[in-house]
Protein backbone atom coordinates (compact mmCIF):
# COMPACT_ATOMS: atom_id res chain seq x y z
CA UNK A 1 0.00 0.00 0.00
CA UNK A 2 1.37 3.30 -0.69
CA UNK A 3 0.91 6.50 1.61
CA UNK A 4 -0.99 8.37 -0.63
CA UNK A 5 -3.47 4.88 -0.64
CA UNK A 6 -2.92 4.71 3.48
CA UNK A 7 -3.54 8.51 3.84
CA UNK A 8 -7.12 8.80 1.62
CA UNK A 9 -8.24 6.09 3.60
CA UNK A 10 -7.63 7.63 6.57
CA UNK A 11 -9.05 11.01 5.55
CA UNK A 12 -12.38 8.89 4.62
CA UNK A 13 -12.29 7.38 8.05
CA UNK A 14 -12.01 10.15 9.99
CA UNK A 15 -14.36 12.01 7.61
CA UNK A 16 -17.18 9.59 8.63
CA UNK A 17 -16.25 9.57 12.32
CA UNK A 18 -16.29 13.44 12.41
CA UNK A 19 -19.71 13.11 10.14
CA UNK A 20 -21.01 10.87 12.42
CA UNK A 21 -20.19 13.30 15.75
CA UNK A 22 -21.75 16.37 13.79
CA UNK A 23 -24.37 14.62 12.95
CA UNK A 24 -25.52 14.29 16.68
CA UNK A 25 -25.17 18.69 17.37
CA UNK A 26 -28.78 19.68 18.57
CA UNK A 27 -30.63 22.19 16.96
CA UNK A 28 -32.89 24.33 18.38
CA UNK A 29 -35.36 26.22 17.85
CA UNK A 30 -33.17 29.61 17.09
CA UNK A 31 -31.25 28.18 14.53
CA UNK A 32 -31.10 28.97 10.84
CA UNK A 33 -31.88 26.52 8.06
CA UNK A 34 -28.52 25.28 8.02
CA UNK A 35 -28.65 24.77 11.43
CA UNK A 36 -25.33 24.42 13.41
CA UNK A 37 -24.66 20.92 12.24
CA UNK A 38 -24.50 22.37 8.85
CA UNK A 39 -20.62 23.66 8.83
CA UNK A 40 -19.26 20.39 10.80
CA UNK A 41 -21.35 17.72 8.22
CA UNK A 42 -20.35 20.03 4.98
CA UNK A 43 -16.52 19.39 6.54
CA UNK A 44 -16.90 15.78 6.83
CA UNK A 45 -18.29 15.69 3.59
CA UNK A 46 -15.36 17.04 1.65
CA UNK A 47 -12.85 15.31 3.55
CA UNK A 48 -14.38 12.16 2.74
CA UNK A 49 -14.59 13.44 -0.48
CA UNK A 50 -10.41 14.55 -1.38
CA UNK A 51 -9.94 11.02 0.59
CA UNK A 52 -11.57 9.14 -1.68
CA UNK A 53 -10.20 11.19 -4.42
CA UNK A 54 -6.39 10.47 -2.97
CA UNK A 55 -6.89 6.71 -2.39
CA UNK A 56 -8.34 6.62 -5.93
CA UNK A 57 -5.61 8.51 -7.49
CA UNK A 58 -3.09 6.05 -5.88
CA UNK A 59 -4.78 3.41 -7.04
CA UNK A 60 -4.59 4.59 -10.75
CA UNK A 61 -1.15 5.10 -10.08
CA UNK A 62 -0.24 1.56 -8.94
CA UNK A 63 -1.96 0.32 -11.83
CA UNK A 64 -0.17 2.17 -14.29
CA UNK A 65 3.52 1.38 -13.28
CA UNK A 66 2.47 -1.81 -12.36
CA UNK A 67 4.54 -2.67 -9.07
CA UNK A 68 7.01 -0.06 -10.55
CA UNK A 69 7.17 1.51 -6.88
CA UNK A 70 9.64 0.70 -4.39
CA UNK A 71 7.74 0.46 -1.05
CA UNK A 72 10.82 0.46 0.79
CA UNK A 73 11.97 3.60 0.22
CA UNK A 74 8.72 5.27 0.03
CA UNK A 75 8.18 4.22 3.52
CA UNK A 76 11.16 4.67 4.52
CA UNK A 77 11.75 7.67 7.29
CA UNK A 78 7.54 7.23 8.28
CA UNK A 79 8.60 6.22 11.79
CA UNK A 80 11.13 9.67 12.49
CA UNK A 81 8.19 11.53 10.72
CA UNK A 82 5.41 9.94 13.10
CA UNK A 83 7.46 10.16 16.22
CA UNK A 84 8.41 13.78 15.31
CA UNK A 85 4.33 14.44 14.99
CA UNK A 86 3.40 13.16 18.14
CA UNK A 87 5.85 15.50 19.51
CA UNK A 88 3.65 18.41 18.42
CA UNK A 89 0.71 16.93 19.73
CA UNK A 90 2.52 16.14 22.99
CA UNK A 91 3.05 20.02 23.56
CA UNK A 92 -0.74 20.98 21.94
CA UNK A 93 -1.98 18.27 25.31
CA UNK A 94 0.60 19.99 27.33
CA UNK A 95 -0.91 23.17 26.53
CA UNK A 96 -4.13 22.56 27.07
CA UNK A 97 -3.41 20.98 30.23
CA UNK A 98 -1.88 23.82 31.76
CA UNK A 99 -3.87 27.17 30.06
CA UNK A 100 -6.63 27.05 32.63
CA UNK A 101 -3.82 27.30 35.58
CA UNK A 102 -1.23 29.28 34.20
CA UNK A 103 -3.51 31.64 31.92
CA UNK A 104 -3.75 32.25 27.92
CA UNK A 105 -1.12 34.85 27.50
CA UNK A 106 1.83 32.86 29.02
CA UNK A 107 0.54 29.70 28.06
CA UNK A 108 0.57 30.80 24.32
CA UNK A 109 3.83 32.31 24.53
CA UNK A 110 5.01 29.26 26.01
CA UNK A 111 3.61 27.50 23.15
CA UNK A 112 5.07 29.26 20.41
CA UNK A 113 8.38 29.28 22.10
CA UNK A 114 8.47 25.46 22.51
CA UNK A 115 7.36 24.56 18.94
CA UNK A 116 9.75 26.80 17.44
CA UNK A 117 12.94 25.22 19.37
CA UNK A 118 10.88 22.00 18.64
CA UNK A 119 10.92 22.94 14.83
CA UNK A 120 14.56 23.71 15.46
CA UNK A 121 14.74 27.08 15.61
CA UNK A 122 17.74 28.41 18.12
CA UNK A 123 17.58 29.63 21.50
CA UNK A 124 17.97 33.51 21.47
CA UNK A 125 16.33 36.84 21.83
CA UNK A 126 14.51 36.56 18.51
CA UNK A 127 12.96 33.33 19.17
CA UNK A 128 11.66 34.37 23.14
CA UNK A 129 10.65 37.83 20.76
CA UNK A 130 8.73 37.03 18.35
CA UNK A 131 7.13 34.27 20.96
CA UNK A 132 5.78 37.18 23.16
CA UNK A 133 4.92 39.53 20.57
CA UNK A 134 2.91 36.61 18.98
CA UNK A 135 1.27 36.05 22.20
CA UNK A 136 0.44 39.06 22.83
CA UNK A 137 -0.84 39.67 19.37
CA UNK A 138 -3.00 37.06 19.87
CA UNK A 139 -4.40 37.89 23.25
CA UNK A 140 -5.27 41.56 21.56
CA UNK A 141 -7.68 39.85 18.60
CA UNK A 142 -9.02 37.39 20.61
CA UNK A 143 -9.75 39.39 23.88
CA UNK A 144 -9.62 42.42 22.96
CA UNK A 145 -11.29 42.82 19.20
CA UNK A 146 -13.48 39.43 19.23
CA UNK A 147 -14.46 39.97 22.81
CA UNK A 148 -13.52 36.30 23.89
CA UNK A 149 -13.01 35.35 27.32
CA UNK A 150 -9.62 33.58 28.26
CA UNK A 151 -8.24 31.61 31.24
CA UNK A 152 -7.00 34.22 33.54
CA UNK A 153 -5.05 31.72 35.00
CA UNK A 154 -3.09 32.24 38.43
CA UNK A 155 -1.07 35.15 36.91
CA UNK A 156 -4.61 37.07 36.15
CA UNK A 157 -3.27 37.66 32.58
Amino acid sequence: MSRDLVGGIAAIVIGAVYLFFASQIRSSALDDSFGPEGMPQAYAWIMMALGAIVAVLAIVKARRTAGGFDMKSEWSGQGTKILRAGGLLAIGIAYLAFVNSVGYAPMIALLLAVTALYQGAALNWRTLAVAAAGAALLWGVFVLLLGVSMPSGILGL
